[in-house]
């Protein structure tokens, strides 16, 4: 994509996270302020290769890629910038800074700055957590006001706090339809669908989006038939 594709593409992923109750910090140096608010809820997870499924004495569940679980610490976070309240999540190394951060701030005073170092999926990603400025009694009365989320049923068969709340997609066949339709379009236009529901790739599409695809990609293509009609209505054959 050029600049422009880039530059519109970066803002529609913008704006989907701001609609999500998960904080989700996906690219490097992307970053969140906000308050800690209550207690945090913590759970032994292993990951099955699509999401986190809690820990119980039955040992791995199948699909496991350890053989012993991962905690998750995860606890409500109000965002100034968008009057909401989010959940945050993250893992030991994570919570261990945040206990640390607690006992020299104290989390009841400061508004801090979550910013992710490394790439997706870099397995060295690291997280950090500094104070950003104290809360002052305005800020600290719209906290008040914002109920907090229920830690332990959002948690509940949630994958990690940046695809957690992710949509069910549609299924391959779906996918590959349309796919196969948009492939004889120009690839400009393949980019506003992708652009239009905020995916990186066809089969990335909600299951829920559906028919509004489809009336998309419908307009993409009657617009493609009318100007590839427009070319050659001015064409003269006859022309010497």
């Amino acid at each position: 994509m050029n600049n422009a594709w880039d530059k519109a593409k970066n803002l529609a992923e913008k704006h989907a996270t701001q609609g999500s109750i998960f904080v989700r910090l996906q690219n490097d140096a992307d970053a969140v302020v906000g308050v800690f608010c209550g207690e945090p809820y913590a759970r032994e997870v292993y990951w099955d290769g699509e999401k986190y499924v809690e820990a119980t004495t039955d040992g791995p569940p199948p699909g496991a890629t350890a053989k012993s679980p991962s905690l998750r610490v995860a606890l409500n976070f109000y965002v100034p910038s968008e009057g909401t309240m989010k959940i945050v999540e993250g893992g030991t190394q994570w919570f261990r800074d945040l206990v640390n951060v607690r006992e020299k701030y104290g989390l009841d005073k400061w508004i801090f700055e979550i910013k992710r170092h490394g790439k997706p999926k870099d397995p060295k990603t690291k997280y950090t957590i500094l104070p950003e400025e104290k809360i002052d009694e305005a800020l600290r009365a719209k906290v008040a006001s914002v109920p907090a989320h229920d830690l332990a049923q959002m948690s509940a068969g949630t994958d990690d706090a940046e695809t957690s709340d992710t949509p069910k997609v549609v299924d391959l066949d779906v996918a590959r339809q349309f796919a196969d339709r948009l492939r004889v379009l120009p690839r400009a236009d393949a980019d506003l669908f992708l652009l239009e529901f905020r995916i990186e790739r066809v089969r990335d599409l909600p299951n829920d989006k559906v028919p509004s695809a489809l009336q998309f990609l419908l307009k993409l293509e009657a617009a493609h038939k009318s100007s590839n009609g427009a070319k050659e209505s001015a064409i003269d054959p006859f022309a010497v």
